[in-house]
């Protein structure tokens, strides 16, 4: 496990490195460092993690860090109305200041969006952003497995592992 209580994993498109990652000297293959770091933040405490490591790597980098929420929506139920969304673009604003206020506290430049996706859609529009951004990494909060299924967060997860055209870190909390 790293200092710090968390533990990372790369994830390479296609294919998985199983050595976890020493943050000194994290480089891309081709030995360019990784200057843009994109994190999708969930929460804070969820997305603490993942914030603390990608804040490190653009420290180290003097790189940028990109931080995108999602705000989910389900579709309407037949004869329901609109959209369901389970936050309001208030909360969703307030979880993006949070982790940008964080970033900002451990001295690196970041900047943040929120975007709108539907639920069974979120890890494409972080992907979406990555490429759009021009990330050369994205750093996945990420939680140990459930017993019984996968939550939405994990569905994103996933997406994104399968179809990033950069390298994944996986942060998974301490497990202390």
């Amino acid at each position: 496990m790293a200092a710090g209580g968390w533990e990372a994993v790369v994830m390479w498109p296609r294919h998985r490195l199983e050595d976890p990652v020493a943050v000194d000297g994290i480089d891309a293959a081709d030995g360019a460092p990784f200057r843009r770091v994109l994190v999708p933040v969930e929460s804070l405490s969820q997305s603490a993690s993942a914030l603390s490591l990608a804040a490190r790597i653009g420290a180290a980098t003097a790189g940028k860090l990109r931080l995108v929420h999602v705000r989910s929506w389900d579709p309407p139920m037949p004869r329901g109305g609109g959209r369901f969304y389970p936050e309001s673009s208030e909360e969703a604003t307030a979880i993006l200041e949070a982790a940008m206020t964080f970033a900002w506290s451990r001295g690196v430049e970041a900047s943040g969006v929120v975007v709108e996706a539907q639920s069974s859609s979120m890890g494409m529009a972080i992907l979406a952003e990555s490429a759009g951004w021009g990330a050369d990494v994205i750093v996945l909060p990420s939680r140990p497995r459930r017993w019984l299924g996968l939550g939405l967060w994990e569905k994103a997860a996933r997406q994104i592992e399968r179809r990033a055209v950069c390298p994944v870190l996986l942060v998974y909390p301490g497990r202390t």
